[in-house]
């Protein structure tokens, strides 16, 4: 319910009312389905002296009679409407859900005279009404501004910079810089182009600085240009550029070409205005969703020198569940790199993996692949059934239905140190151990929950799980739901028989590869040192988006992973291998004879490197 400050007239009126004998505010709450509005007097009404006043149209109002409502003779407050139960034309209805008031005189049936009559202005009574009507209404306008504080729209000042700083926004201060920027086209526009208020760019030389328009602009329809003021949104000597340094637009709209600033920045002598820290905030609430492709692009292109165009968002939730592909297709800084990744884990939806292109100097992140779930219910192995087992366990007076698992948890840093991945493993075994502990006799140990809980670790990116009976003989199938004897309580402790093995996967597996290849067709055509580093930055990409998903190491395998191209063939291809996180590099040579190395599920691969060995033509 809003608040609307109530005007002195009204709170004189209601002192006048009540000390001369009136009814005064008897309160209703307006919905049309609590009709009728009956009023209670102690005797009966006058009826030119009913007035009705609330809100309407969030601010109050004194609601005039036979225009808006109508007194009835059995005492009732009849708001005048259509047959639809709309207001009736030129009628005025309090706001749903809101109260309105009615003050009125009554005429007592025994006859009763109040003790106070006069209502004359100079008289007492008045006097009095009007002294404390006026308290009232200083107080109410008091509690007014205390409400219109409350929200971005209405708050101003000092009110406004606590609203916003709820949601991680400050004023910028006369330290941020200004300047205007020029929005071009190399042929006139064939229709208006709007380029809204908040468009981020920055400048193009590292160190990128930030700026934001502040005031919406059009391109008009026959034009080339538009300038627009912009405003630094870092503090500082950073802000200041020179002249033609801003050239990247974030996220590009269509029909403009380029942009740059005619004049150098310069700090300005004033702070940000409230309608522009409102504009602001209202645009930074826009960008703090959550679980969309929308979001996480949004938030990536908040990092200077990323355009939106720069970032590809892939997703088959048919083919791959649950798993985003997203590539950024610019070089960032160390620290660049490490806020990209928290934006992605910030604005990922919960439960869906995203998988990316940043190194950050080394891998992070990956696809590790997912264990298919069997369809087939029938146990496997060889001696006792599953059924046979529990059963002779129960007949040996077994307290414990003895668990095994065996879990691969991938962390999300590959940079992790033998200490870091020691702990942990150690807080994997104790939550598995944990969670098997707590499900009682005879319940079943849920699969997905053993998943779910070892996923909560902080740093755990991916795990693949193996859960099955600890029983001599008896292996069913793994990726399922265990379902004890009903007399027997499911452990994992080694004490009890259980057994827990947890191993950190994510080991990297650099590969330094060599090919020779052949240019061909229009590859013969133009600059060959161009054309030569272009097949090898194509074999490269193809190479490090493939070989995450490869199953063993051999020439073959990373030879299908290239795609067939119309300007150049792959000759010839060899690599030597690195495991670094042991620091250990293989010298031994890989090429096309030699037989094929499987690849670990605790292994990663990263293609660190792809060099041309000779280019023939």
């Amino acid at each position: 319910m809003s608040y609307a400050q109530e005007p002195y007239a009204q709170f004189v009126d209601d002192l006048l009312t009540a000390l001369t004998g009136g009814v005064t505010r008897e309160q209703f709450v307006f919905t049309p389905e609590r009709g009728p509005f009956r009023l209670v007097p102690a005797g009966l009404i006058l009826p030119g002296s009913v007035r009705v006043f609330g809100q309407s149209g969030a601010s109050f109002k004194l609601f005039q009679a036979d225009r808006d409502f109508v007194l009835t003779p059995s005492s009732e407050i009849q708001w005048r409407a259509r047959e639809g139960g709309t207001p009736a034309a030129g009628a005025l209805w309090p706001d749903g859900g809101t109260l309105f008031f009615v003050n009125y005189d009554a005429r007592s049936d025994l006859g009763a005279v109040p003790l106070l009559t006069d209502r004359n202005p100079g008289s007492i009574t008045r006097l009095l009404a009007e002294s404390f009507a006026r308290e009232y209404a200083v107080l109410s306008r008091q509690l007014e501004s205390v409400y219109r504080s409350g929200f971005i729209d209405t708050a101003t000042g000092r009110n406004l910079d606590q609203i916003v700083a709820l949601v991680g926004v400050a004023r910028l201060t006369r330290t941020s810089a200004v300047g205007s920027v020029v929005f071009s086209r190399s042929s006139p526009a064939s229709a208006d182009i709007t380029i809204p208020a908040g468009t981020r760019l920055s400048s193009s030389e590292p160190p990128a600085a930030l700026f934001e328009t502040s005031e919406a602009r059009v391109l008009r329809r026959g034009t080339l240009s538009a300038e627009a003021p912009i405003r630094a949104l870092t503090a500082g000597a950073a802000g200041v550029v020179a002249p033609r340094a801003i050239t990247v637009i974030h996220r590009p709209i269509f029909g403009i070409e380029q942009v740059w600033n005619p004049q150098g920045t310069r700090l300005t002598g004033e702070d940000e205005s409230d309608e522009a820290l409102r504009a602001r905030t209202r645009r930074s609430l826009e960008y703090s969703g959550r679980a969309t492709t929308g979001a996480v692009l949004g938030a990536l292109a908040s990092i200077p020198q990323v355009r939106e165009k720069d970032i590809r968002i892939d997703e088959d939730p048919l083919a791959r569940p649950g798993v985003v592909t997203l590539n950024i297709a610019v070089p960032l800084e160390p620290a660049e790199c490490v806020r990209a990744i928290e934006l992605i884990e910030q604005t990922r939806p919960v439960g869906v993996r995203v998988v990316h292109n940043l190194d950050c100097d080394s891998p992070l992140g990956g696809v590790v692949t997912p264990t298919i779930n069997p369809d087939d219910e029938t146990a496997t192995g060889s001696g006792l059934t599953l059924e046979e087992s529990g059963e002779a366990l129960v007949a040996g007076g077994a307290l414990f239905y003895p668990v095994a698992v065996k879990a691969v948890v991938v962390p999300m840093s590959a940079l992790l140190t033998a200490g870091e991945r020691n702990a942990l493993k150690a807080l994997a075994i104790q939550m598995i151990q944990q969670t098997v502990g707590e499900a009682g006799i005879g319940e079943a140990i849920v699969y997905n929950r053993l998943v779910e809980k070892l996923m909560a670790i902080p740093g755990v990116l991916d795990v693949t799980l193996d859960l099955h009976a600890n029983l001599p003989g008896v292996l069913p199938p793994s990726h399922r739901n265990l379902i004890p004897p009903r007399t027997l309580r499911p452990t994992a402790l080694e004490s009890e028989g259980g057994t827990v093995r947890v191993d950190v996967g994510g080991q990297l597996l650099a590969l330094d590869v060599s090919v020779r290849v052949t240019l061909r067709g229009a590859g013969l055509e133009g600059d060959q040192a161009a054309n030569r580093e272009d097949a090898r930055t194509q074999i490269a990409g193809q190479l490090r988006q493939g070989a995450r998903d490869i199953a063993s190491l051999a020439v073959p395998a990373l030879l299908a992973l290239l795609t067939e191209s119309e300007f150049y063939t792959v000759a010839e291809m060899e690599f030597v291998k690195e495991y670094v996180d042991a620091g250990v590099r293989l010298n031994q040579l890989f090429r096309a004879a030699d037989a094929a190395v499987p690849v670990s599920t605790l292994e990663r691969v990263w293609v660190r490197t792809v060099r041309l060995l000779e280019v023939t033509a």
